[in-house]
This record gives C-alpha cells, structure tokens and sequence, in this order.
C-alpha cells in the first residue's frame, strides 16, 4: 500500500538527515492544504451530470451540456485537483472496483442549477448538480506515487548499497546531492521519460505541428486507428474554436478512452505514463505552458 510505503520513506528521510524533504510525502499522507503547490499529477477531470425535471418526467442522474458556458466555468467544472489524502484515494479506488458505481463526486452549489439549465430544453430545470471524477485518473494518482517512491528508492540504494546500517545512512549520503535526486524522483525533470528499456521523448513536438503531436504519442504504443482518432479529435476541437485538451472536448474523450487502453495493458507503458506523455504533447502542440 502507497500509504506504508510513504511512511517508510518518511522514516528513510529523518535517518538521513534530510527530514525537510519529507513535506511532499507528509502532504500525500495527510492531503494537500487549500492554496498549497500541488502537483501536476494531482490534477484530474470530470463531468457534470444532474438532476433534472420538467413537467412530464424526470431524470435522476444524466450528463448536462455545458458547451454553452465560458471557457473559464467550462474548465472550472470539468478541471479540478485531488487534495485527498493517499489512504483515502486507494479507499475511493478500492471501493470502485468492488463497485462500478462507487464513484467520488463533487456537488455544486444549487445557484449552478440556473447557469446549467440554459443548455437544456426549455421547461427543463434543474434539480440539483454535482461533478462526477474520472476514477481512472484519480487511480492514476496511486500509480504516479508508487512509480516516485520507487525511483528515489532505487537511486538512493545506488548510493547507500543494500546492507548499510541505519547509523552509517547519514555519513554515506553526505558526499551526493540527495536535495536533487529526490526532487528529480518526485518532481521529475527534463522531457524524456524512462521506463524499463523504452525511452519516451515527450514533448518534442512543436506547436501546431499534427503529425509531431500523432508521433509523440504513437511512441507510447497506440495502434493507427487509435491515433487517427487523436487526429480527428483534435482537428475537430479547433473546427469548433476549442483547445484541444485532455479535460473536454473531442479530446479529452479520446483522452478518457486513451486511459482505459492503458489500464488494459494494450499499450507498452502504465496508465502514468502514458497520461504525463500525451499531456505534456497536448500541451506543446497548444503552445501552453
């Protein structure tokens, strides 16, 4: 479990010496405060579904259309960054996979009832709103932590060797830079990712560049069809004046489905990886920062 293995760390940091590193694993332990640096991998999407009414029937749970709102509401609702705690992700995960319709949901405040009920048909209100979370993604955040854990683990058994007494840990991490290996581990640096022998160059597509973007992404093993569809997607989001993004849009539900293939093992790498790869393409396709 995530939550153990955080706590060993915790535990490897104060033996060091290094016990100021620890602010990132006491967050994944304990959830990220409001207004606090969250990391990228953190950050999650979803759907806005309701209850709605007219006067002739009723539906209890639908997706509503919210096409019809400002860019900024848009990416408000369907945007958004998990400040849970790990234990409580992998309750969440659990639950979820013991029960499909197990899901984690953010209600909205019922003036949302108003701005959303322009999208329906007329004499069509609406009852009352919520997000509902991607879980593959909100599981994806269990697989980055696990995947970060690991690779300080290993660069710091580089270091220290197997056997070395608890006493000795502080005195052989003296001569390395432990500051940056763990940042680099947790943080992450540079464009290109590394897992087992694949090596993935990940935003060395340019903006607007179609054909960059498609190979990008093909290096993480996605089949013709799959990226003709990523093609598709993203030609019509700018048909319609959208920013392609894995949030809404075309994309973001060729991004969803992208995920599943992932979680499927069909392609070569995790759903981690392959959710960081087409990110950070997406975003360099864009020229977003």
């Amino acid at each position: 479990m995530q939550a153990s293995a955080l706590l060993k760390t915790k535990v490897l940091l104060h033996s060091i010496g290094k016990k100021d590193l620890a602010s990132w694993v006491t967050h994944e332990l304990k959830g990220y405060p409001d207004g606090d640096s969250i990391p990228e991998y953190r950050r999650i999407s979803s759907e806005v579904h309701g209850h709605v009414a007219s006067i002739a029937w009723q539906m209890a749970d639908t997706k509503l259309p919210i096409m019809h709102l400002k860019d900024t509401q848009r990416k408000d609702l369907t945007s958004m960054t998990c400040t849970m705690s790990i234990s409580s992700i992998e309750e969440s995960v659990r639950g979820h996979r013991s029960q499909s319709d197990h899901k984690l949901i953010r209600p909205l405040p019922p003036e949302f009832g108003r701005l959303l009920r322009k999208g329906l048909a007329p004499g069509v209100n609406v009852i009352s709103a919520w997000c509902e979370i991607n879980m593959i993604e909100v599981e994806g955040i269990l697989t980055e932590v696990r995947s970060r854990l690991l690779d300080f683990a290993l660069e710091l058994r580089d270091v220290v060797g197997l056997n070395t007494p608890e006493k000795e840990l502080a005195g052989k991490v003296a001569s390395v830079d432990t500051e940056k290996m763990f940042a680099t581990a947790v943080y992450g640096s540079g464009n290109t990712i590394i897992v087992g022998s694949h090596s993935f160059q990940s935003v060395n597509n340019q903006k607007d560049d179609i054909e960059g973007l498609v190979a990008a992404i093909g290096q993480l093993g996605y089949q013709q069809p799959m990226l003709l569809e990523l093609r598709e997607a993203v030609q019509k989001d700018q048909t319609a004046g959208k920013e392609p993004n894995v949030v809404d849009g075309k994309t973001g539900e060729w991004f969803s489905k992208a995920l599943k293939e992932a979680g499927k093992n069909i392609v070569k790498t995790g759903v981690d990886i392959v959710s960081t790869v087409i990110v950070k393409a997406l975003k360099a396709y864009t020229g977003t920062p």
